[in-house]
């Protein structure tokens, strides 16, 4: 049975969120509004600090709560690769770290369409990097949810290029990995998915590709050998129109804890602290990636 702090979330999303998505087309002034939603609606975790690295090309958010261990966390957000910030997700990041003894480090990679493919991978590469600088990759999880989720394997097959070492884990949420949009669920739950407007995903889509091909294994994780991927926890909702996108992700990894979950819309832990939905998936992530951890 659906809580009623879900219920009242998914009709947030639903007859808010889903809404504003199809209507604002501005990018940009889409991403101030969710940011400034982002401030009510993301609930804080008691005893967690907060600092910044700043990078060449962008910021690096690091959420510090008080049970972090020698482990990170390096969350990449989801937005479509147009919209979303560390500021909105920083919570959700945070509460994943609090579970593995992690701190979490969110970049603000740059955004489509100022910044097109390849800005936000070879941003996310570069985290990776200064991470194993400052961590054994051993005591790395990367995560992300959506668009975020491409980004986590699209590091996972540079890492791979490069001969750097993989981290130990990845927390995929709701990953989108077919920028081709080739996946039935994309039409199948245009119209169940509670969050996601068909004529959003549509319009990010150009704008992040420009000229590339969506069809090349270095921007779509389904095109792509995953068979080097660390162990996977994998969390998406039942009636989204990413659904397809992880079940196939599913059979392409070499290890990895597949969860489907009902009644939730897309990315719904980012209501972490307020449903217990949100609360039960952050929970098994953490459940699982711990497994992998020093």
């Amino acid at each position: 049975m659906t809580s009623r702090s879900q219920k009242l979330f998914n009709g947030f999303a639903r007859y808010i969120e889903k809404p504003l998505l199809a209507k604002i087309k501005d990018q940009r002034q889409l991403a101030r509004v969710l940011d400034g939603l982002a401030v009510g609606g993301m609930r804080p975790l008691r005893g967690t600090n907060k600092a910044f690295l700043h990078m060449p090309n962008f910021c690096i958010r690091r959420m510090i709560p008080n049970t972090a261990q020698g482990n990170l966390l390096l969350y990449f957000h989801g937005g479509g690769f147009t919209i979303g910030s560390a500021y909105s997700h920083r919570w959700l990041a945070a509460r994943i770290a609090a579970g593995i003894g992690a701190e979490a480090w969110l970049p603000d990679y740059r955004l489509a369409p100022a910044h097109p493919y390849p800005a936000a991978p070879e941003d996310c590469i570069a985290a990776y990097k200064l991470a194993l600088t400052c961590f054994e990759p051993q005591r790395i999880v990367l995560g992300g949810d959506s668009a975020g989720g491409t980004l986590v394997l699209n590091t996972v097959t540079r890492i791979a290029a490069l001969g750097l070492p993989q981290p130990a884990a990845l927390a995929l949420l709701s990953p989108l990995t077919d920028l081709a949009h080739t996946s039935p669920s994309r039409i199948e739950f245009r119209d169940t998915d509670m969050l996601l407007p068909h004529q959003w995903v549509r319009r990010c889509m150009p704008a992040y590709l420009s000229d590339s091909d969506p069809k090349d294994p270095d921007i779509s994780p389904a095109y792509a050998d995953l068979s080097m991927a660390p162990p996977t926890a994998l969390h998406v909702a039942e009636g989204e129109m990413l659904y397809d996108d992880a079940a196939h992700l599913a059979n392409a990894l070499p290890d990895v804890d597949f969860q489907t979950w009902t009644n939730v819309p897309h990315v719904w832990q980012l209501a972490a602290g307020w449903t217990p939905e949100a609360d039960a998936s952050v929970l098994h992530l953490v459940e699982k990636l711990r497994a992998h951890l020093p």
